[in-house]
């Protein structure tokens, strides 16, 4: 499920992943893309990660996303406590041109928020 954060910067977008996420929180999450990409020309995304439970047809969800808005999304921080997940983003971002990418603890939220913040795009 994905639940989006309020108080935030209008520049970021922001969303917190918990429980199970299905092809449906996509459907919801994909307007909210577009909106934010039509409103400042590019995205900023800020994503904690609570935990990660991902249906099959939710996974094929989130890779036609990401082929969609790659061009679109400038930077990602991804907040969360499993250290795999901090490292995959990080790696992820080396091989998507334009995209920057940082993974941070769940205590670091702020410095997450700053990092954004100060990027381009």
């Amino acid at each position: 499920m994905f639940t989006l954060i309020n108080g935030i910067p209008k520049d970021i977008l922001g969303i917190v992943i918990s429980g199970k996420t299905t092809k449906e929180d996509y459907d919801q999450l994909n307007p909210l893309l577009e909106k934010h990409k039509m409103e400042h020309g590019t995205i900023k995304f800020f994503v904690e990660i609570d935990e990660l439970n991902y249906t099959a047809k939710a996974m094929w969800a989130d890779f036609k996303t990401g082929l969609h808005y790659w061009r679109d999304i400038k930077s990602v921080a991804i907040v969360t406590d499993k250290e795999w997940l901090e490292k995959s983003i990080e790696a992820f971002g080396a091989i998507i041109p334009g995209m920057k990418t940082k993974g941070f603890e769940l205590d670091e939220r702020q410095e997450a928020l700053e990092w954004l913040k100060n990027q381009e795009g």
